[in-house]
């Protein structure tokens, strides 16, 4: 890399590393371990999302991967067919730097062409049919 540039990187690592090499990154071994750590500590919300509708809802004929590392982010429930993101928010996403991490986060997946839906780990909790049937809509209008 000829033209590294430090400074810039300190002052925003994820986009010099998105110019470099974009959503296409190889993944890193300390990504990979991330991803594992979320897979194997899910929330309760994420869980019942997973094995409750996600692994048995076969309507589709898409699937969704969970914990997909894109770029240099880990998405909560992916489905590469549609390029449809859903993200499941606790309460670390409701802090200032949360939204403010999360609007950066979104506006790069968005402009690789990625839909992001967001539903909070209340929602799912408080009214899981109706997220479900949110997402069945979602999906059933990207097929359709």
């Amino acid at each position: 890399m000829k033209d590294f540039n430090y400074w810039k990187w300190l002052a925003d690592p994820f986009e010099f590393y998105e110019k470099v090499e974009g959503m296409n990154a190889p993944v890193s071994e300390e990504m990979k371990k991330k991803r594992k750590e979320l897979r194997q500590h899910m929330t309760v919300e994420e869980r019942n999302l997973w094995y409750g509708f996600f692994l048995h809802y076969k309507k589709w004929s898409v699937d969704f991967i969970h914990q997909k590392v894109i770029g240099h982010y880990i998405v909560d429930f992916f489905c590469p067919e549609l390029g449809l993101i859903i993200e499941i928010d606790g309460g670390q996403h409701f802090t200032e730097e949360g939204r403010k991490y999360d609007a950066r986060r979104t506006r790069r997946l968005r402009h690789w062409g990625f839909e992001i839906v967001r539903y909070s780990n209340k929602a799912v909790k408080e009214n899981y049919p109706g997220v479900c049937q949110d997402i069945i809509n979602r999906v059933n209008a990207k097929i359709n």
